[in-house]
């Protein structure tokens, strides 16, 4: 994808939202005078933890007052802090109670964020607020089996506003990252306009030591092995360009349009120097080559438009209807040359390119009586996405197995319905049911094979919180929900992606294996159950302590294993996705903040005593068990024992310096990738200090540093065979980073 083809895209989103925006019928009523009427009107916002104890729903509330009062400079650094919320060192998505990122919903404004989102392509100053959700609601969706985090962006109602950021990342020996943004709230982008783009750069270079050790059962010290160490370098500029209109009309409805659009282009370079294998190598774990340098070029670009319109009709009912069209373009080259021990080399190229269209229309009615809300909702999304991928080997196209192209074609429906009940008294419900189906169909080049999954799932919910009269500051949650997580469409193919590793008429080593789909794999589902209590000793304080239980159904394991296949005359080793059964997860989640006097009696009297400090700090501990699969390391994949984050926030008196620290350890847990493989992601202590001055009225300026203690990342993997013999991979790296970012009102 060239600078053209995301220029069209940029050009023709915001150019469809402001023409129709422009050509919006306009009602002659409003250019007449009306009568005026003098009306005083008083409203005070609630704080972030007044919206978590009213709302029915087991949620957490980041409003914009925390997100400027740390000045984050990414959202990553604001879901880092959250409880039971983490971000994987080594990158990926946010991870909800200790489950892997594709057990949580990314929702942006209420709407899937859509294929390829990344947390960091948001720039925290066009958000504004965070709603975490740890049970999933019918209105929300059940494609939640951890939970949802909705980023709910800014919308232009200070006319006249301009918000001017700018921000640079240094790392050890350089220059890390930048990011420029500018928020525009009426004036030159028309009245109730809002106009967003940032522009982010990042530059990383990091360093992995491998080593791979073989114990043979027969002589478990025998030595054989080999180390290596990579040393990469990635680049990424990227583009986030958000916008918002609105137009109310003469019959008090509205339409709200919210142009949006992402593109990064990235690249990667590597090298990688590997040492002599030493010892014997029966199962050829031995790396075909001494050095590699490689390079990976990629240009991401993602758009949509939201066309909402809201009318109000009689009885109290609100009509909420939406299409959001959307593009997602992912080009990716890769080329390496390798010189092999023989001291040959070796040339790869691979060109792959992904496109998707899609359409999502939703209608909702709601309906408003007292302190109630009532919903019925209908939901439907189609997409239509072509992979293509082809791969060169010394300048010879080497055999993929399914073609070089997958055409992939989706259509989801969804139909729920929601009651928000909140009768006079103590107690309050959140009811609802929604149903949902999936039909996704593969087909390869020329359609030579087509492979169709079908699922439905039916998602009941139910919160019950109970609010006593007589001790206002307390509260009581029980919720009983269903999620699932819907199946990529990658692992439904039967036809086999083959590793170019090793010739096809030749077996390949367990490290090397074949790639098959399932077209029969079902949708992993979880049933489960929360409660929690909540105390307010004091005015901004809360007190949390919670359990929670899930059973999962159907889990999905990629399972490797050696066997004859109709790709070739030799024995292949194949890994291909299964369902493994069912799998029981607990967890126990304690959640503490406030000023600093409500645990003077702990802390010290100097420290209570201390205006303006507040603590905050979290705790939570798992337990999980996948019952077909033998352990003792049947954990769910990932998952940590425990975490725990401490925080301290100082905002002393008369004074324009805020600072912080956070604390932050996480116990990694040994677990079983499948029958013969496990895993250590190693144990993790971060630890981050940040401080915010105040130059003027509109002037801030923040200096964060972040993983202070440059603690390395290890993973440990295992896998075992028949005969009893073991290889063990460990990896390390490490980073440390300075963040320096300058916000300007204008």
């Amino acid at each position: 994808m060239n600078h053209t083809r995301i220029g069209w895209l940029a050009w023709g989103l915001w150019g469809a939202s402001s023409a129709l925006a422009q050509t919006l019928p306009f009602e002659a009523s409003d250019l007449r005078p009306q009568p005026m009427e003098e009306i005083e009107v008083r409203a005070q916002r609630l704080s972030d933890l007044e919206q978590r104890r009213y709302a029915n729903s087991v949620k957490t509330v980041v409003g914009r007052d925390e997100i400027q009062k740390y000045g984050d400079t990414s959202l990553e650094d604001v879901l880092r802090r959250q409880p039971g919320v983490s971000i994987p060192a080594g990158g990926g998505g946010p991870r909800m109670r200790g489950m892997q990122e594709s057990y949580t919903q990314i929702l942006i404004d209420g709407q899937p964020a859509g294929r390829g989102f990344s947390v960091d392509t948001i720039a925290p100053d066009q958000v504004e607020r965070l709603e975490i959700l740890r049970v999933p609601t019918a209105e929300t969706g059940g494609q939640a089996v951890a939970g949802t985090i909705n980023i709910v962006t800014r919308e232009g109602l200070a006319r006249g506003r301009r918000d001017l950021g700018a921000g640079l990342t240094l790392g050890e020996r350089d220059l890390q990252g930048f990011r420029f943004g500018l928020t525009q709230q009426g004036g030159w982008a028309g009245e109730d306009t809002m106009v967003s783009v940032t522009v982010f750069g990042q530059n990383q270079d990091n360093v992995v030591d491998q080593v791979v050790v073989f114990a043979p059962d027969v002589t478990p010290n025998s030595g054989a092995g080999q180390s290596s160490r990579v040393r990469s370098q990635s680049d990424r500029l990227g583009l986030s360009l958000r916008g918002q209109t609105m137009r109310s009309f003469s019959d008090a409805g509205s339409l709200t349009i919210r142009p949006l659009l992402f593109a990064v282009q990235g690249k990667t370079r590597s090298r990688t120097l590997v040492d002599p294998w030493q010892g014997e190598d029966p199962l050829r774990f031995a790396a075909p080559f001494s050095l590699e340098e490689a390079t990976q070029t990629s240009d991401y670009a993602f758009g949509r438009v939201l066309f909402l319109l809201k009318r109000p009709l009689p009885s109290n009912l609100l009509l909420e209807t939406a299409i959001t069209p959307s593009v997602y373009v992912l080009q990716r080259r890769a080329n390496s040359l390798a010189e092999r021990t023989d001291l040959s080399s070796q040339r790869r190229d691979t060109d792959s390119e992904t496109q998707e269209q899609s359409l999502l229309a939703t209608a909702k009615v709601k309906r408003f009586v007292d302190s109630d809300e009532q919903t019925l909702g209908l939901e439907f999304e189609t997409s239509w996405q072509d992979d293509t991928e082809a791969t060169q080997v010394d300048g010879r196209f080497t055999e993929t197995g399914w073609g070089g192209r997958i055409d992939q074609r989706r259509t989801r429906w969804a139909a729920f319905g929601q009651w928000d009940w909140n009768p006079k008294g103590a107690w309050a419900v959140l009811g609802g049911l929604r149903h949902e189906e999936i039909n996704t169909v593969l087909k390869t080049f020329g359609g030579l094979l087509r492979d169709e999954n079908r699922t439905a799932q039916t998602s009941p919910s139910l919160s019950l919180v109970y609010r006593p009269i007589d001790a206002p500051s307390l509260l009581y949650r029980w919720s009983l929900s269903h999620a699932y997580k819907p199946t990529r469409a990658s692992d439904l193919l039967s036809s086999p992606r083959i590793s170019s590793r090793f010739p096809v008429d030749q077996m390949n080593s367990l490290d090397a294996p074949d790639s098959v789909g399932n077209p029969q794999l079902k949708p992993e589902q979880s049933w489960g159950i929360d409660f929690s209590l909540e105390r307010s000793p004091a005015p901004s304080s809360l007190l949390s302590a919670g359990v929670f239980w899930k059973r999962i159904i159907d889990v999905q394991r990629r399972v490797t294993q050696l066997e004859a296949v109709s790709w070739s005359n030799a024995a292949r080793w194949v890994t291909r996705p299964r369902n493994l059964g069912e799998a029981e997860l607990i967890g126990v989640e304690l959640e503490a903040r406030g000023p600093a006097k409500m645990w003077g009696q702990w802390l010290g009297p100097w420290v209570g005593s201390q205006p303006g400090l507040e603590l905050r700090a979290s705790w939570s501990r798992y337990w999980s068990h996948l019952r077909d699969l033998p352990g003792p390391d049947n954990r769910l994949p990932g998952q940590p024992l425990w975490e725990a984050k401490l925080g301290l926030d100082a905002r002393p008196a008369k004074s324009a310096l805020r600072y912080g620290v956070s604390l932050g350890f996480t116990k990694a847990a040994r677990y079983q990738v499948d029958p013969r493989a496990w895993a250590d992601d190693g144990d993790r202590l971060s630890l981050e200090a940040y401080g915010v001055y105040t130059l003027g009225t509109n002037r801030r300026l923040r200096l964060s540093l972040q993983d202070i203690t440059r603690s390395k990342t290890e993973t440990l993997s295992t896998r075992r065979f028949e005969e009893g013999d073991r290889l063990d991979t460990e990896r390390r790296a490490g980073r440390l980073r300075l963040s320096l970012r300058y916000e300007h009102t204008l």
